[in-house]
């Protein structure tokens, strides 16, 4: 391989690590009637610059938010149309959340506590315990999201291996003529 070739060559492989900052992800959960989530990159840094937007069944937004520093966002009073989270980037990328909503109402806001002699009612008590659930388990569901976007050591050795074949194949090739 030539000089200049093979600088090249090292030139774009030391500048292709900006390509994976497109990766654009989007994770929400909703927790009664608020809705939380968070809009990063494949490495896990925040996507500070999106739009989120709020898609009903057919696909039209129906309200729009910002995430904050941390890539963070909520909407307090969720539209109950709203079936799908789509983060956009300005480049045009975009990532698509699909929400899941359960089929029990959340309370409107925190209840007293109960005395001890009073029997809370079925269907309350599956309200209170729904919204527990879905307190501790949406941060969870978010970190294993998050952990499953980055870049595992298969993915790089694959990665590597498909360049050295192809790198090989080109080789390969040319030697024959």
């Amino acid at each position: 391989m030539k000089r200049p070739n093979f600088m090249v060559a090292l030139l774009l492989m030391l500048v292709s690590g900006a390509c994976q900052a497109h990766l654009l992800k989007v994770f929400a959960y909703v927790e009664g009637e608020a809705l939380h989530g968070n809009a990063y990159f494949a490495g896990g840094g925040p996507a500070t610059g999106a739009r989120i937007e709020l898609h009903n069944s057919k696909g039209e937004p129906v309200a729009t938010l910002a995430p904050d520093a941390n890539g963070e966002f909520t909407q307090l009073s969720l539209p109950v149309e709203v079936t799908e989270v789509v983060a956009v980037i300005g480049d045009g990328h975009q990532a698509r959340w699909p929400l899941q909503r359960s089929a029990a109402p959340a309370l409107p806001a925190p209840q007293p506590v109960t005395p001890v002699n009073e029997a809370l009612d079925a269907d309350a008590l599956a309200k209170l315990v729904e919204q527990a659930v879905a307190r501790q388990v949406g941060p969870l569901r978010q970190e294993l999201q998050a952990s499953e976007a980055r870049a595992r050591l298969s993915d790089i050795v694959g990665g590597l291996g498909m360049i050295f074949g192809i790198a090989f194949g080109l080789m390969w090739w040319r030697g024959r003529r």
